[in-house]
């Protein structure tokens, strides 16, 4: 592949049976050291794209409340990606593609997994780290049919048996669902020289397993929330770490459909966990039990947004979180999005067949939350989810950069795109997100493009995955996992 310009720029096949993808990519060098949009443009054709794009995977898919789902591993230029796989031969199988940065190859892995011979979903797909030896660890669970977490260790050649974590022991199933009420999704990031793992579980709260020897063990450490389950589960939760001491998460109450949620903030630091201003809320992450708990409910950290607050004269309600971000000046971001309408009005109080659903930036600054409008969002992606999006990532390594997946223009939110289908954008912003510079990557397209992710790479590359193709449901899509990675522009 030739080079490129903005978010990446590097094309070709990646020996996983993937092709790069049509459209013309802008010229330059990237590297900007001012703040700005980049200075590139998309090709005229249908499914045109900002940059040649590699096929990562040409059967694949993820959820988005499992991370890192992707990460780059700077000693071996390395990029890591994980995915679940749905139809064709493949289906079900629990996936990893290591693609090599420096030949433009990828090699596609499947894990061994019993969740492969019973089970599509995408909530399947696991999550990545890279531990201090260089080998990686992958972890995940099951959609909520059973009790285990599940773990495989990459030593640079191949990928180990399937290895799980039995939650029984722990309560699993628990009440008041019973048989519904298992496990789902892995969020494993360090803190030191331990693991801490934030999955869906006790009660449907998020809560936590650690490991003090890599991920080749894991125990149950203690309970991240004590939220009353309302309806399906008890709040959606995404999380960033530095994997050094701290992991920041936000989260809701519960799923949208089933409750008039908002978003909160804290922060786990030390075995405590604070809110947003560091004022300690559990005074011990680690219990002596599932069952004994210092724990409290989510709506006691601060809140990023209260449902029924106005931006950009509407109301917004029911909130869900995309993204969450701590940068090295200690400002946070978070990407989410709300429905519209007054707090009385049936959007709020009641569902919808297909709610009117807008995107939006938060950002900490250290002392209060603020939230910027950012594009209509979409008719819902299938029937029974009218909260499913096209969702938006935020650069890790750049403050001033996000990404979001709409079918509509950012520009005057009104413009549909081309056949109604999801495009991705990159949105600038030089005033700490109180204004977004829109530009557009993908254009023309037959296909969705969804659900982008950044994995944290430096201050001077970056790589830009997503899903694109049909997506059905989660049990049923036919999406491809592609991208660009290159210089930053």
């Amino acid at each position: 592949g030739g080079s490129g310009t903005g978010t990446g720029g590097r094309g070709g096949t990646t020996g996983t049976g993937g092709t790069a993808g049509s459209g013309t990519g802008g010229s330059g060098t990237g590297g900007a050291t001012t703040c700005g949009p980049p200075n590139i443009t998309v090709g005229t054709a249908a499914n045109s794209t900002f940059a040649p794009l590699i096929t990562f995977n040409d059967n694949g898919g993820w959820c988005w409340y499992q991370d890192e789902r992707a990460v780059v591993d700077t000693a071996k230029n390395k990029l890591i990606i994980a995915t679940e796989a749905s139809g064709g031969s493949r289906n079900g199988q629990t996936e990893a593609v290591v693609y090599d940065l420096a030949t433009n190859m990828g090699k596609r892995f499947t894990l061994t997994s019993d969740l492969s011979t019973n089970n599509v979903d995408d909530h399947n797909s696991p999550a990545l780290l890279i531990r201090p030896d260089g080998q990686y660890l992958a972890m995940w669970s099951s959609h909520r049919i059973d009790c285990l977490s599940r773990t495989s260790i990459f030593n640079g050649t191949s990928w180990s048996a399937e290895k799980t974590i039995d939650w029984t022991p722990w309560g699993c199933p628990w009440g008041p669902s019973g048989t519904t009420n298992l496990v789902t999704y892995s969020n494993p990031w360090y803190i030191g020289t331990t693991i801490y793992s934030m999955e869906r579980s006790v009660g449907t709260d998020p809560a936590v397993l650690s490991s003090t020897d890599n991920g080749a063990n894991f125990t149950y450490y203690g309970r991240l929330m004590s939220t009353m389950q309302k309806g399906y589960v008890a709040g959606y939760f995404k999380y960033w770490g530095n994997n050094t001491d701290r992991i920041d998460f936000v989260g809701t109450e519960a799923h949208p459909r089933d409750f008039d949620t908002s978003l909160y903030h804290g922060y786990i630091s030390g075995g405590k966990v604070y809110n947003s201003t560091g004022t300690v809320k559990d005074p011990s992450l680690m219990d002596a039990s599932s069952t004994t708990t210092n724990s409290v409910d989510i709506n006691m950290y601060t809140p990023v947004f209260k449902t029924g607050s106005t931006v950009n004269g509407m109301q917004i309600c029911r909130m869900w979180d995309h993204d969450i971000v701590r940068y090295g000046d200690g400002t946070i971001a978070v990407l989410g999005q709300g429905r519209v309408g007054a707090p009385t009005s049936s959007t709020c109080t009641s569902t919808p067949s297909d709610p009117d659903k807008r995107m939006f930036y938060f950002r900490y600054d250290g002392t209060s939350w603020k939230a910027t409008y950012l594009v209509k969002a979409g008719a819902k992606l299938y029937a029974s989810e009218e909260d499913y999006t096209g969702l938006g990532a935020l650069d890790p390594d750049d403050p001033h950069t996000i990404y979001i997946s709409t079918p509509y223009d950012p520009r005057d939110d009104t413009t549909m795109t081309s056949g109604g289908k999801h495009e991705i954008w990159r949105g600038t912003t030089c005033d700490n997100g109180a204004t977004f510079t829109w530009t557009q990557l993908t254009a023309r397209s037959t296909m969705d493009n969804l659900r982008p992710i950044v994995p944290k790479w430096d201050a001077s590359h970056t790589a830009l995955l997503w899903m694109r193709g049909t997506y059905s449901s989660a049990q049923t899509f036919a999406t491809q996992i592609v991208g660009v990675v290159g210089a930053k522009n």
